[in-house]
């Protein structure tokens, strides 16, 4: 009787450990269809992207200190981007949002933020982390996938030639 006892309890340990165990969630290989809206309440989408450029979408939320750290990175580097479209997107509330944007002064016509009201971009976009950078090719076909602080150097090669 010990034995089953300790047989299942040692089973359900084992069992609870796999749902604990971080998923690789593969990024979508091109820039899905969704709508969000932008900081002056404007709906924004997949169709909305500026053909030209290559794009940067950043998943943030400004209480992370991840999310701090990784702002503070590209407005030290703001310069190696301004070739490129970037897009911030958090589910936060409006506010939360504009704080960010100010406190890295994140000002420039190429930058973007917006809301995701409906709590859809990390399904659609195929990421589970904050903060997370979703690198896309003028026609909208993934480059790179960034999950966690990543340090400017590292982003750096994979943006096209200029």
């Amino acid at each position: 009787m010990k034995k089953i006892v300790i047989f299942c309890i040692l089973f359900m340990a084992l069992s609870s450990c796999k749902t604990t165990q971080k998923m690789n969630v593969e990024a979508a290989k091109e820039i899905p269809y969704f709508t969000f809206t932008t900081l002056d309440n404007k709906r924004f989408g997949k169709d909305n992207f500026d053909a030209t450029r290559t794009k940067l979408i950043l998943y943030f939320n400004s209480e992370c200190e991840h999310c701090e750290k990784q702002g503070k990175w590209l407005t030290e580097s703001i310069d190696s981007f301004k070739d490129l479209e970037l897009t911030f997107v958090s589910f936060e509330e409006m506010d939360a949002i504009k704080s960010y944007r100010d406190k890295y002064n994140f000002n420039q016509e190429n930058i973007t933020f917006l809301q995701d009201t409906r709590l859809t971009f990390s399904d659609k976009f195929g990421v589970d982390n904050f903060p997370s950078i979703l690198l896309y090719t003028k026609k909208g076909k993934l480059i790179k996938k960034f999950e966690g602080e990543t340090k400017v150097k590292d982003i750096l090669p994979f943006l096209p030639n200029k």
